[in-house]
């Protein structure tokens, strides 16, 4: 009674529903433990052999019931973080924000990319999918593997690219970013978020330009773990700002920067992202690259063709 005293109305309904509903996410988590252990693998361990058994708890566990623990979570206790870094889609820190691209449409962006040797992801559909992880598992190629989907401004990403890494052009260990454009988020609980870059990267915009903010990371190799849920995927350099400079001498050695800008976001930091025993290490910067405009090397062409033939 004396602890509800020091509430108000309003806090006292929120105090209750939280307890309320850690209650239930507790409830779960007994009921899910308690059904894997005593009752599914029994089942399974009488059905299957014990490695299958096994395997098909595993499969249960992480890509099931762990997951849906945590989005049950998430529904009350939404992340609340100045957005260095984009999210999985259950509010997690996953990858660093830490580079920008500004071009006159994606048309030009993509052009820009592809000229740098850079592949377009394609959509995460199953068929992709199971393409990827049979390249994957036979290092065959698929330069235009899909990603899994992150999260900035409330949505999951507009456009990615990747490098393999090997001459195999497989999907083990690849470079690769996922890039959000710039644009006021439909959900106003993300509006702080778009805010903070606009703020920042605003006057780099004109009436023909547009902005992509981007989260760039080197998959080093095929296998590691996610500690939070166990999920099998793959493995990460720590040093994220190697990749993002990657990617812009990538665009200078194919002649497509007309400039770039480093913007201070915040002190260097260094966050826990998905991978087990993996901590990111990040300057606290965003490095904004402007791209050329895309006629101008067309045109550049065309006026040293001239001059010869004159």
């Amino acid at each position: 009674m004396i602890l509800l005293a020091c509430y108000n109305g309003h806090d006292m309904w929120g105090f209750l529903f939280r307890l309320l509903w850690r209650i239930v996410i507790f409830v779960i988590i007994v009921y899910l433990a308690y059904a894997t252990v005593f009752l599914l693998f029994p089942y399974l361990d009488d059905k299957l052999p014990l490695v299958f058994a096994l395997l098909l708890i595993y499969a249960i566990l992480a890509y099931f019931a762990i997951p849906l623990v945590i989005r049950l979570w998430r529904v009350v206790f939404k992340p609340n973080h100045i957005p260095m870094y984009v999210t999985t889609p259950d509010g997690w820190p996953a990858d660093p924000v830490n580079i920008a691209v500004v071009a006159n449409s994606e048309k030009h962006f993509i052009e820009s990319m592809e000229r740098a040797g850079w592949y377009t992801a394609d959509k995460a559909t199953l068929k992709n999918v199971l393409r990827e992880g049979y390249a994957i598992l036979l290092n065959r190629p698929y330069p235009t593997a899909p990603f899994s989907s992150l999260y900035l401004f409330g949505r999951t990403f507009d456009i990615g690219f990747q490098l393999p890494r090997s001459a195999s052009l497989s999907p083990r260990a690849r470079h690769h970013v996922r890039f959000w454009c710039l644009e006021s988020p439909e959900d106003i609980a993300h509006l702080k978020h778009y805010s903070f870059w606009y703020k920042r990267l605003r006057h780099l915009l004109g009436t023909d330009k547009k902005i992509w903010i981007g989260a760039a990371l080197d998959d080093t190799g095929p296998l590691a773990l996610r500690w939070r849920t166990g999920q099998i995927t793959h493995s990460n350099d720590p040093e994220t700002d190697k990749e993002r400079d990657f990617i812009i001498s990538t665009l200078y050695e194919a002649h497509q920067v007309k400039r770039t800008k480093t913007v201070n976001a915040g002190e260097p930091f260094s966050f826990r992202g998905q991978i087990l025993r993996n901590t990111f290490i990040c300057d606290g910067t965003i490095r904004v690259v402007e791209l050329k405009h895309p006629l101008s090397g067309k045109l550049a062409a065309a006026d040293k063709a001239s001059r010869k033939s004159a």
